[in-house]
């Protein structure tokens, strides 16, 4: 299995698009895949996973 980090930065999403909502889907996605989650500063987060 590889190790795999997603960046996910709320700066970079679409006007009423919110970042928890684009998280919870990418971990509904990855299931029991998901390591950690760690956020990174006010608005982004990493998300450790394997593939």
């Amino acid at each position: 299995m590889v190790h795999k980090i997603k960046y996910f930065d709320a700066n970079e999403l679409k006007a009423g698009v919110f970042l928890q909502d684009v998280v919870n889907d990418f971990l509904a996605e990855k299931k029991d895949k998901i390591i950690a989650v760690h956020p990174v500063m006010e608005k982004t987060l990493l998300v450790h996973y394997q593939e």
